[in-house]
């Protein structure tokens, strides 16, 4: 089983992402800055109030994943669309 961290997971293709790993019995752990309740009630592991385009942002979420069992995420799927360069 693998498991994905989708960022804006709480609605378009972030949350059309979710539903479909979780289906395919993968785990899904959703990143978003706030939940919606078609998120929710896929039942998944929801992570929110994070912004990833804020360093502290992602740096709290890092610390805080190393702590939950299972979510060593081998994919990370980014659907916001923003500029990231630097």
């Amino acid at each position: 089983m693998a498991t994905y961290l989708i960022t804006g997971a709480n609605r378009g293709i972030g949350l059309e992402y979710c539903r479909q790993i979780s289906a395919r019995g993968d785990q899904a752990i959703a990143i978003c800055r706030e939940s919606s309740s078609e998120l929710e009630e896929l039942g998944i592991q929801i992570e929110t109030g994070v912004d990833i385009t804020s360093e502290e942002s992602v740096q709290t979420l890092a610390k805080k994943l190393q702590d939950i069992p299972g979510s060593d995420a081998q994919v990370m799927v980014i659907t916001e669309e923003r500029d990231y360069s630097v």
